[in-house]
């Protein structure tokens, strides 16, 4: 279900920002979040009657906020815990299932006669309780003089980003979302879209696969995920003098996302419909197998959110396996070149089948797994 926010760093390109605020599209307003203060557990933030589920939860957020300005990971943060009476996955739930021995993270360091690359999972989208990151990942970063993005999105605005989103997403003259969609599938997407603010009545004119990325935001947005919490805006943020070179293409992701064949686009979009009920554990889940640092929990965890369907696994394959032979190309160039490069990509690249770290293993190149008590010096 989360396949394209897990790989690929479209989750700033939010149309859906637009219509949150809009009453006009509302269905009754008759949703609650709570946000809890952690320093102080006992103190609880709900908001009630409110139009969707994305406002409820940024209501009960800026309401704790309001209360606690100064927010400090280790004296306590505003945190949402609550959604239509549902508890959420607190990040003190995921802490305590990482192994608090020493553990692998998604961390590997690679070294050349001339250069050396530290390979980063990412994960696009966060929760603030979540960092500091381990200390390994800052200290990789901090070794190096080079950020290397799957695409660099501060070279466009975000004007230019919703753009080139919006005309990769828009289907051709005369087709509409509706009737690519049969009746039963278009009410269940239409129900469910609205309960997050997108009105599809209202989007007719845009591909199945570029609202299922909104909903996807929107949906992790409900639960306390947000894209200004990923761990590319992170390193971004304190990225300082670096340069930053990147992989690929904001063009080239969003064709790959955007052009697939319509009846793979519904296809996915119906097996997310049949995922909704469990994409907060499901994620928790990833989350906690990312900290963790293991492979097969974040394979699992991952493919459950991906679809079964033929279509889905050959879309997957184009994502992952296909995209994979690129990258890896490019980082064995890093090693043949000059430099210190931190390379930062999503997670999902370095498990399964013709992941990155296998297909450099192929040419000859072989790394090091960094564990969480390993400490990084510079030499």
């Amino acid at each position: 279900m989360w396949r394209g926010i897990i790989t690929l760093f479209l989750a700033t390109i939010l149309l859906a920002s637009i219509l949150l605020s809009s009453n006009a599209y509302a269905l009754k307003p008759n949703y609650t979040a709570t946000a809890t203060f952690t320093g102080n557990p006992t103190e609880k933030f709900t908001v009630s009657e409110q139009l969707n589920k994305v406002v409820a939860a940024i209501n009960a957020q800026q309401k704790c906020t309001q209360a606690h300005p100064l927010q400090n990971y280790s004296r306590g943060y505003c945190e949402l815990t609550e959604a239509n009476g549902i508890a959420l996955t607190s990040v003190a739930q995921i802490k305590a299932k990482v192994p608090k021995q020493p553990h692998p993270l998604f961390l590997w360091r690679y070294q050349s006669n001339t250069a050396s690359v530290y390979l980063a999972g990412s994960v696009h989208i966060l929760k603030p309780g979540l960092y500091p990151l381990p200390k390994p990942f800052i200290a990789a970063f901090e070794q190096a003089k080079t950020l290397v993005l799957e695409v660099d999105l501060d070279k466009l605005s975000q004007q230019e980003l919703q753009l080139k989103a919006i005309q990769h997403g828009t289907l051709p003259s005369g087709q509409t979302l509706r009737a690519l969609m049969s009746p039963a599938t278009y009410s269940r997407f239409s129900a469910i879209s609205s309960t997050y603010g997108l009105p599809l009545a209202q989007m007719q004119q845009f591909k199945p696969a570029f609202i299922s990325q909104q909903l996807a935001v929107m949906a992790l947005m409900s639960v306390g995920y947000h894209p200004d919490q990923g761990v590319e805006k992170h390193f971004t943020a304190i990225k300082g003098g670096r340069q930053v070179l990147e992989l690929e293409s904001v063009d080239f992701q969003l064709d790959l996302l955007m052009n697939q064949p319509l009846p793979t686009q519904v296809k996915m979009a119906e097996e997310m419909i049949d995922q909704m009920a469990q994409f907060e554990p499901l994620t928790a889940s990833l989350v906690t197998a990312w900290l963790s640092g293991d492979d097969q929990a974040f394979q699992n965890a991952f493919e459950a959110q991906s679809g079964d369907s033929e279509l889905s696994k050959l879309f997957m394959h184009q994502l992952l396996a296909e995209r994979n032979v690129g990258m890896a190309n490019k980082i064995a160039g890093f090693l043949r070149s000059q430099g210190s490069y931190f390379v930062l990509i999503g997670s999902a690249h370095y498990v399964g089948n013709k992941n990155i770290i296998e297909l450099l293993a192929k040419q000859g190149i072989h790394g090091q797994r960094i564990y969480s008590n390993e400490v990084i010096s510079r030499p």
